[in-house]
């Protein structure tokens, strides 16, 4: 057997160190010879943990005698013991020291300094792995509350830490009950609306700098239309927290994000970005062909036309345009290369066919955002918690586009786990997908053979 940390201070405080390691030698000699070793191994670097834990601990009481409980001398010697407990995996400890810190910050520097934000982050990170979802919603709100208080904060921090809050929003949305979900999305909405108040107070309705906000809200009009439409106690739920107060219905809010994507055109057209101005003729094509609107077609050759005016090498536009992709793309991209480069870090590949030949592609990885809805993208989880891992599940697809950017005998050739579910499902929600079609000249043209790697989050 192995001795707990607990029973071994108590036979330290019996027998000493030494005396110690030679009852635990002749104990481990006896019962198990065979690993007495390796064994005595793991004793050593126990005790040798505790040696360090009492080493600290008895340097901060020291401090706290001298100079009292809110010195800052305290926090060098917590951070050793932060950094044991680390290793030794107590998370729980963990907390505690870093919320004595985060006390002594508060008193020595007060409520506002940005010193606390390694301690908030900190907190953040080590609360992840005990699950403990709401600690990790209150730090990131208190990150924000800095930002928002502290006279030093630039705008862009404030917005920034306001994006990040969101982005925990829509992750959680896939982490707590079924029950907090919806209650998560809300708050997402209400502090998206404080986003674009404080960036439009910073810089204008009709600049540059507003466009990456307003498309992420003309992405949530996108994700309330197929919240909405979901089948299951999902769409039930989004009734009750969405339509039955606001009586709108799922298909008026993509228009509504399509009209907010048309102010977007509105101002880059202003900023003599020929390029841009191109790219925001995409996005409105693509939003035309996720509301059904037959008029996406001319729109798509106004953008070839804007980025042959733009002095955009014509390959290269025969490329893009050759290049189907799920609609709507999450991101507002003002150039071919960013989006194309975008698309690559997917696992995106595109091979151009010989001749009249079509191109060999591969979407790369899709991930949907929940299995309720499953071809709504999955949002980007705040930078701090970039690799947080999911239970995903897999599915290697094969499918065809049509003409009109409708998906086509969508097959799962595996999945993981390895279940008929798990493969319907997948092809289910290929189904449901819209894709920027592919031209060939000035006509659009179906394309066989693509492949993608599908995931989606395991109900809970």
């Amino acid at each position: 057997m192995l001795y707990s940390e607990c029973n071994l201070t108590k036979l330290r405080g019996l027998f000493g160190v030494e005396r110690l390691l030679a009852f635990l030698l002749m104990f481990l000699s006896a019962d198990h010879a065979s690993s007495a070793e390796e064994e005595l191994s793991r004793v050593r670097a126990s005790t040798e943990y505790i040696r360090q834990v009492d080493l600290y601990s008895q340097e901060v009481a020291e401090l706290e005698r001298r100079f009292g409980p809110y010195d800052r001398s305290l926090l060098e010697p917590i951070d050793a013991l932060i950094d044991l407990r680390s290793r030794a995996g107590d998370f729980e400890e963990i907390n505690a020291l870093l919320g004595r810190q985060l006390q002594l910050v508060h008193v020595t520097e007060g409520l506002n300094t940005f010193s606390q934000l390694p301690i908030l982050e900190a907190l953040i990170t080590n609360n992840l792995k005990i699950y403990d979802l709401e600690a990790i919603t209150n730090n990131f709100e208190n990150i924000q509350y800095v930002f928002s208080q502290n006279s030093d904060s630039s705008v862009e921090q404030k917005l920034e830490s306001m994006s990040n809050v969101r982005n925990w929003y829509l992750t959680a949305f896939n982490l707590d009950s079924k029950q907090s979900r919806l209650p998560y999305f809300m708050k997402s909405r209400d502090l998206l609306q404080q986003t674009l108040k404080v960036a439009s107070d910073a810089y204008g309705d009709s600049d540059e700098h507003m466009v990456p906000f307003l498309y992420q809200e003309a992405l949530e009009k996108y994700y309330l239309m197929t919240l909405l439409t979901s089948l299951d106690e999902l769409g039930a739920d989004a009734s009750d927290y969405i339509f039955v107060p606001e009586r709108i219905q799922p298909i008026t809010y993509l228009r509504q994000g399509y009209e907010i994507v048309k102010d977007i055109s509105d101002i880059l057209r202003s900023n003599e970005d020929t390029e841009a101005e191109g790219m925001a003729a995409v996005y409105e094509a693509d939003w035309q062909m996720l509301l059904g609107l037959g008029i996406a077609r001319g729109t798509y050759r106004k953008a070839m036309e804007i980025f042959v005016e733009a002095g955009v090498e014509e390959q290269k536009i025969k490329d893009f345009f050759s290049r189907p992709v799920v609609l709507p793309v999450t991101e507002y991209y003002s150039s071919i290369d960013d989006a194309n480069y975008a698309q690559e870090v997917e696992g995106y590949s595109f091979v151009r066919g010989e001749m009249e030949e079509d191109p060999q592609i591969s979407l790369g990885n899709y991930t949907a955002w929940n299995e309720s809805v499953p071809y709504t993208p999955m949002p980007t989880p705040p930078e701090l918690l970039s690799d947080i891992e999911f239970e995903l599940t897999k599915a290697e697809m094969r499918f065809r586009i049509s003409s009109r950017g409708k998906t086509r005998g969508p097959d799962a050739e595996s999945s993981e786990p390895d279940t008929v579910r798990a493969r319907r499902n997948a092809e289910d929600a290929l189904k449901e997908m819209v894709f920027r079609p592919r031209f060939v000249g000035s006509r659009w043209r179906p394309l066989k053979d693509l492949t993608m790697t599908y995931w989606y989050p395991t109900e809970k």
